[in-house]
């Protein structure tokens, strides 16, 4: 993974059906030194499927609460090229 990053995976629409089924996937399957975050618009949405992933996979480290990313349509340009 690149050294040059903060973040080797970031999950856009965390929050959503498909976002949460990728974000179960990548807790359970990811190696666990995967730097990743969660993104989505609803900081409160986002926190609790964080606290979910945590109880769900107690024996993995989880999403921290400083890899909790939120954006809108207006700031969401600006991540892809700061985390592209």
């Amino acid at each position: 993974m690149s050294q040059d990053r903060e973040y080797d995976l970031v999950l856009f629409g965390a929050t959503g059906f498909t976002g949460s089924i990728a974000a179960i996937y990548v807790t359970e399957n990811a190696p666990t030194n995967l730097r990743w975050a969660i993104a989505g618009r609803s900081e409160q949405k986002l926190k609790k499927l964080k606290d979910e992933l945590d109880s769900q996979n107690s024996n993995r480290s989880g999403v921290g609460s400083s890899h909790i990313l939120t954006s809108n349509i207006l700031n969401c340009e600006m991540w892809l090229i700061e985390y592209r």
